[in-house]
């Protein structure tokens, strides 16, 4: 990007970037809909895999239907408590495994796995559960709780 905009805008200067961090669904399907048995007032709308301007209207559609107790035809695809045992679950499971075990100075304090340099960002990144940290270990973006420890 940096390089069309040097090619057609060459006296510009970027000031700015953009990026997101989404959550992204084991099968690779929004969950949408009522966060769990238990919570029946809670409704989530996540891991949009990067569609989230199309997708979002989809899920206000069947959020919309579900609290007023409407049928809707989509419900039960993007339900968050639909079965996802499948491969991906099993290459899940190895990427994490290897993650906590990859030699890193820097860890995670949610649960422990290596931190990557994001070098477009200038940020330590968990590619386990999507926790950022700034260049001196400060908390961007959760589940971490806390900045990362000092050594």
């Amino acid at each position: 990007m940096e390089s069309f905009a040097r090619e057609h805008y060459p006296d510009a200067n970027i000031v700015s970037r953009w990026a997101t961090q989404d959550c992204m669904s084991l099968d690779g399907i929004p969950y949408i809909g009522q966060y769990s048995a238990s919570t029946p007032n809670l409704y989530v709308a996540t891991g949009f895999n990067k569609w989230g301007m199309t997708t979002s209207m989809a899920a206000a559609k069947i959020l919309t239907d579900l609290i007023r107790g409407r049928e809707n035809p989509y419900a039960s695809l993007f339900s968050p408590s639909r079965s996802i045992l499948h491969r991906q679950l099993g290459v899940n499971a190895l990427e994490s495994t290897v993650n906590l075990l990859t030699p890193s100075r820097k860890r995670c304090p949610h649960l422990g796995c290596a931190l990557k340099w994001n070098t477009q960002e200038r940020s330590w990144d968990c590619p386990c559960h999507g926790s950022r940290f700034s260049e001196d270990g400060k908390l961007l973006d959760n589940p971490a709780t806390g900045d990362l420890p000092k050594k």
